[in-house]
């Protein structure tokens, strides 16, 4: 699995549409950021498997447990509105409120929010 960094911010990106399918790929990414001495995950739209937003699978609970656990800072680029589970908008919204996990309609407001 590959990375790819964005210049300067010492954020990095996961590069391929559904990269992360499941929690030894997270571990892998969380692996490479510490390599690179960074903290902060972006994953842009398109680079979570379609099973991640259904909470009964229990892949988008191992993911940020893995991510509260490495204290790795991570962002979501996905529009909530299209997600057909309204429990996983639920836990999204409750993610949000916290300070490890954000759930963003934008790449700007994911990077914004992982530099703040």
């Amino acid at each position: 699995m590959g990375m790819i960094i964005r210049t300067g911010s010492g954020i990095y990106v996961t590069p391929e549409p559904e990269v992360v399918s499941s929690q030894a790929d997270l571990l892998e990414l969380i692996g490479l950021c510490g390599e690179a001495g960074t903290d902060r995950l972006l994953f842009p739209r398109g680079s979570l498997v379609e099973v991640f937003f259904d909470l009964s699978s229990g892949l988008a609970g191992e993911l940020a447990l893995k991510l509260s656990t490495y204290r790795v800072k991570a962002a979501f680029v996905v529009s909530l509105d299209a997600i057909p589970s309204q429990r996983f908008r639920e836990w999204a919204g409750e993610c949000n409120r916290g300070k490890e996990i954000r759930f963003c309609d934008s790449e700007e407001s994911a990077v914004e929010w992982l530099l703040a």
